[in-house]
């Protein structure tokens, strides 16, 4: 058989079988992403050699994202391979627990909707055949070598292994980390918080006693995380369908201030003098990549009006949990100089009548409101200021901004 070049294949789909598309990339040990397509939806999932790592689509991702697509019915699928760097873990090792969960989904979902008689068929050109045919080939082949290797390293890894418990028991975790740096890494597993906060329709006080009146909203309860930020940007890729318009073409949404927070965090690891997890505020991101992250969610940010009324209730209390200062309520200043972030409900207090979480402390947070300057309006306090009121604004930072000390969370209407 003559050498295929391995740059992937494509092809048109009838009643697309995802679940045949992901076992071959799993069988064939290769590390790829398939591009499904169905209309104008479109989603991706991730599979490293003889397993998966993440899926998207839309607003999903995860286990939801591949109970999705696996109930598309006709489409266009693409696989490419290799992936982007820093994905999000979100699926188990086992492609296996991952498809028997979304065909039993899916059996629920279409259960009476269509005869046992329906065709079901991938239509893969030739040359796909050929590629799918010798990646399984050269699989196997690799299995056999990578079987002799494991023997040859078997006494290598014990001796790794039992040098390894004797220091654990010898030294602490932390004794560990300064002897090693880099050697240690910490498990971190994503914290989920709920939905959305229900903000009613009503009438507030705004400001210094303006009494304004607000329909009906819902608001993140936290601040959008490391994790959630991470996703979107792998969800995008190089895209710019969800950019503002008046965002300037040199602009991405990635930095290095932001790769540096997100790596870290990735490992549980120390930043500025913190310890971080990917459960932390997303910082580093501007106005425009805010902007971005929520018409990706469907969703907006919001305006200083909802965000204030989201922080204070209706009784014009001037802190989330009252009218009094109450130290050590929220994430500010209380001269400690390198303490920056927490993770979200780290102050429990710091929680407004409507259940929201950081509106006092931890980071500000940009608005879609404009100032009289020009620029958008950032509200709440964050670690490096001394003031808990939510009535603090800012109007001095420019839209393309990055700083460790703002963040943001969306609104939905209703």
């Amino acid at each position: 058989m003559p050498r295929v070049h391995h740059t992937g294949f494509s092809g048109n789909v009838e009643r697309l079988e995802l679940a045949h598309l992901i076992q071959i990339a799993c069988l064939s040990g290769i590390t790829a992403t398939i591009t499904v397509r169905q209309g104008n939806q479109k989603g991706y999932i991730y599979c490293l050699p003889g397993q998966l790592a993440h899926a998207v689509v839309s607003n999903k991702s995860g286990q939801d994202a591949v109970n999705e697509m696996i109930g598309w019915k006709a489409g266009t699928f693409d696989l490419r391979h290799g992936i982007p760097p820093n994905l999000p873990r979100t699926l188990p090792t086992n492609h296996m627990l991952v498809l028997l969960e979304a065909c039993r989904v899916h059996d629920e979902r279409v259960a009476g909707e269509r005869s046992e008689s329906e065709p079901k068929s991938v239509r893969i050109n030739q040359a796909g055949a050929a590629e799918i045919l010798e990646l399984i080939i050269q699989h196997r082949r690799q299995k056999r070598w990578k079987c002799k290797l494991i023997r040859s390293v078997r006494v290598v890894l014990s001796f790794i292994a039992i040098t390894t418990t004797s220091l654990i028991v010898v030294k602490s975790f932390s004794t560990l980390e300064k002897l090693f740096p880099g050697f240690v890494k910490r498990a971190v597993i994503r914290k989920h918080y709920g939905g959305p906060a229900i903000v009613p329709a009503g009438k507030f006080y705004f400001q210094d006693g303006q009494f304004l009146n607000l329909p009906g909203f819902n608001i993140d309860p936290t601040e959008v995380t490391i994790a959630e930020y991470a996703e979107f940007l792998a969800a995008i890729g190089e895209s710019h369908e969800y950019d503002h318009p008046d965002q300037p073409e040199t602009l991405t949404h990635r930095n290095p201030q932001w790769e540096r927070l997100y790596r870290t965090a990735l490992e549980g690891r120390e930043m500025d003098g913190n310890i971080i997890t990917i459960n932390f505020p997303a910082v580093f991101v501007n106005w425009f990549d805010a902007y971005a992250y929520a018409n990706w969610k469907g969703r907006r940010l919001p305006t200083e009006q909802e965000w204030e009324k989201a922080a204070r209730g209706v009784d014009g209390r001037r802190f989330p949990w009252g009218m009094e200062t109450d130290e050590g309520a929220a994430n500010i200043y209380r001269s400690e100089p390198g303490k920056k972030w927490s993770e979200p409900e780290a102050y429990p207090k710091d929680k407004s009548p409507f259940g929201v979480f950081d509106m006092a402390g931890n980071v500000s947070e940009w608005t879609s409101s404009v100032g009289s300057s020009g620029n958008p309006v950032v509200r709440g306090g964050n670690f490096g200021n001394s003031n808990a009121d939510v009535t603090r604004r800012v109007t001095n930072q420019k839209a393309s901004v990055l700083s460790d000390r703002i963040g943001f969370r969306t609104v939905g209407n209703g």
